[in-house]
């Protein structure tokens, strides 16, 4: 029997990239799925995927940064029954900014697709899934809440806002028994990061090689993670920020030579 057989779970950003990698990957585990994004097209897309593996999949077209839109999706997935599993994966990043350029609606609006409406689903499934032996959540955070982030400073402090959630909650929901952890990705070859790229092939192949482990992280190396911190194999993991980054985080930038055009 597969891990999650008839487990209920709930993601949100489900329409491409890392969302949809993990609602495919989750559905061949035998779990039913309540599908969140802005898209309709896009989810209604994933939504058949699933249904095509014998899941069931409801797609409900929403918008992370409108608090009434994110309570009614908490209610239509409450009205199929309890959820054992969160993902909050949606995220919104604004163009690049510094800080004190940065108008308030943005900083606001990126806070709360980022971590607002992570907090609004938590406080509304929460409840039921006290009642669910191995609930769990799960967020997407990034590596860019753990640093400084020149020009993406809203995005970044809304992702360190995350880690510090997911730390607090698991003090106060461990007791309950619901666990919640962080997947922190490096760069991942997504939508969002290819939108903020210049079409400029060399540029492109150097991000793509910027971590120890080469090549693009790509939306499906968040699967793996995602699965173990759902198991029963991680029953005793809360509170962690698991860091999927190619190694990028462990280095120490001021220890390597620059690229080879600077030393010429």
């Amino acid at each position: 029997m597969s891990a999650l057989m008839g487990k209920r779970v709930l993601i949100t950003g489900a329409g491409r990239g890392i969302g949809r990698a993990i609602a495919l990957a989750f559905a061949e585990e035998g779990a039913d799925l309540v599908l969140a994004a802005r898209s309709a097209d896009e989810l209604e897309v994933v939504a058949c995927e699933v249904r095509a593996t014998g899941r069931q999949a409801l797609a409900v077209p929403t918008d992370l940064g409108d608090q009434q839109a994110v309570e009614a999706l908490a209610a239509k997935a409450l009205e199929r029954g309890l959820i054992d599993i969160l993902i909050s994966n949606a995220a919104f990043s604004p163009p690049p900014s510094s800080l004190i350029d940065l108008p308030m609606d943005v900083w606001r609006q990126t806070f709360m697709v980022n971590a607002g409406a992570t907090l609004l689903l938590v406080k509304a499934l929460a409840p039921g899934m006290t009642k669910r032996p191995g609930s769990n959540i799960i967020i997407l955070s990034s590596i860019r809440g753990q640093g400084g982030t020149p020009y993406g400073g809203a995005y970044g402090s809304s992702k360190a806002a995350l880690n510090q959630m997911v730390k607090t909650l698991a003090c106060e929901l461990g007791p309950v028994g619901i666990r919640i952890n962080a997947i922190l990705p490096g760069p991942v070859l997504t939508r969002m990061t290819t939108d903020f790229l210049p079409d400029n092939q060399a540029l492109f192949d150097f991000y793509g090689d910027i971590a120890p482990i080469k090549g693009w992280t790509q939306p499906e190396d968040m699967v793996g993670p995602a699965l173990f911190l759902a198991s029963a194999g991680a029953r005793k993991v809360s509170g962690h920020l698991l860091v999927v980054d190619g190694g990028l985080s462990a280095t120490n930038q001021d220890a390597f030579l620059p690229p080879a055009n600077l030393l010429t």
